[in-house]
């Protein structure tokens, strides 16, 4: 749940790197190796970079990884392959948009994805990481919101995402200690707020959006790292996901509620690409995944508002825009993240490269550099500035764009400076989220 009230910074500080071949040609793109499973995307056969806490480290370079120039970049970024995914099978290699577009090498690539992740976990100072130890229990650790002064399940469960994606086993298995420990509840879902550096919950309401991410990073962890450790992956997802099909989804029609008690749903709670992962894994909710993974993706184009792209932060279960939550705010800004992802990797549908174009075309119109966080769904702003997240999130639009309106997007996420100060929390774990994404880090490591 995300009640962030705060408005954000935007600060760009990267230059231009050096470029290899742009606009080599006008057909499309290779896709980037992913990497075999157990390997992120950029990371090679080699040791660690940048290593974090207890010994775990970010993606590295090495052999066996993609290659470092990429053989043909600025072409086209539309998808490379059209072909719908079979379900339950390995997916095409994911991309790296950067070094597809922008022409960037991959070294270049790996080097930025690690300092933004190095920096909002393990950074120096007051005001650059949002990973902390729980100081009674060093065996846990927390991800906060530094502006609200909380912990909330949506932080800590994009935490565990990312840290799972990273090989950051340690970090991954603190974080879910603290919220194993301190925020799961009976019934098997997460109080959504808690305070700072303690297991005492502010509330034991539950939000979602943190009970899925939780989900999938533990049904990821087991895939990649397996469940015969100290931590059965496994069967914490299972726990998480038969507790969500109890109490967070509607079931006619399959859709993630706002919160338990709501008839009433938040469009950046919809994820379909972990709903076709979990039909897989999941097999005694099978049919509601399958069905929520089928329907989100008829309701996304009942929810965006066709002129402008822009999505409410609240919709009633048909895709109508309920009516206190008519507006596109900080919650709002995931959906293109959640459409996108989906797209590009299921490859389900041909509606999303109108949506993608409909809304970069608005981003445009209201100035790349300048545009606003907060607007109506038909496009007045209500502020004149963004951060980091809605930059990144927005970038995920290039997974349906040409090279030529994909470019600024990608170029803007690319020159975004890894947040800092007060509204770091958000702002941090969206950007990171969007680069996992954008680098061709993601791996569902079949």
């Amino acid at each position: 749940m995300s009640a962030h009230l705060s408005l954000r910074t935007l600060i760009l500080f990267f230059g231009v790197s050096s470029v290899l071949a742009c606009g080599a040609s006008d057909g499309n793109a290779p896709s980037n190796n992913a990497g075999s499973a157990g390997t992120p995307a950029l990371a090679g056969g080699g040791g660690a970079a940048a290593a974090g806490s207890g010994g775990s480290g970010l993606a590295g370079t090495g052999s066996g990884g993609t290659p470092d120039t990429p053989a043909e970049c600025g072409a086209s970024s539309g998808q490379v392959d059209s072909t719908p995914r079979i379900e339950c099978m390995a997916p095409a290699a994911s991309r790296n948009l950067f070094s597809e577009v922008l022409c960037k090498s991959v070294a270049e690539v790996q080097d930025k994805l690690n300092g933004v992740v190095q920096q909002l976990f393990h950074g120096s100072g007051a005001d650059q990481p949002i990973y902390y130890q729980l100081s009674a229990n060093a065996s846990q650790a927390y991800i906060e919101d530094v502006a609200s002064g909380d912990v909330r399940s949506e932080g800590q469960s994009y935490g565990m995402f990312i840290a799972v994606q990273m090989n950051m086993r340690t970090e991954f298995d603190k974080l879910w200690s603290y919220a194993k420990a301190c925020m799961q509840q009976p019934s098997g879902v997460f109080a959504w707020q808690m305070n700072v550096d303690s297991c005492t919950p502010k509330s034991t309401g539950q939000a979602p959006d943190g009970d899925e991410y939780f989900a999938e990073a533990l049904r990821i962890a087991d895939r990649r790292w397996g469940s015969t450790g100290s931590i059965n992956y496994r069967a914490e997802a299972i726990k998480i996901m038969a507790a969500m099909a109890a109490h967070d989804f509607n079931a006619n029609p399959a859709i993630v509620k706002f919160s338990q008690n709501s008839n009433f749903s938040d469009p950046s709670y919809v994820l379909p690409l972990f709903y076709s992962e979990w039909a897989c894994f999941d097999t005694a909710n099978a049919t509601l995944w399958r069905n929520a993974a089928s329907y989100a993706r008829t309701y996304f184009p009942k929810v965006y508002n066709a002129s402008t792209g822009l999505s409410p932060y609240q919709s009633n279960f048909d895709g109508s825009a309920y009516a206190q939550g008519n507006t596109f705010n900080a919650d709002a800004w995931r959906v293109p993240m959640n459409i996108m992802s989906d797209f590009a990797v299921n490859r389900v549908g041909s509606w999303q490269t109108a949506y993608a174009k409909t809304h970069a075309a608005f981003w445009v119109s209201q100035g790349l550099d300048t545009y606003g966080s907060s607007f109506s769904l038909s496009g007045t702003a209500m502020n004149q500035y963004h951060g980091a997240g809605l930059t990144g999130a927005n970038a995920m639009l290039a997974f349906g764009l040409s090279t030529a309106d994909a470019t600024p997007f990608l170029q803007a996420a690319w020159d975004q400076e890894t947040p800092t100060g007060q509204y770091r929390y958000y702002d941090g774990t969206l950007y990171m989220l969007s680069m996992l994404y954008l680098t061709g880090t993601f791996n569902l490591f079949y």
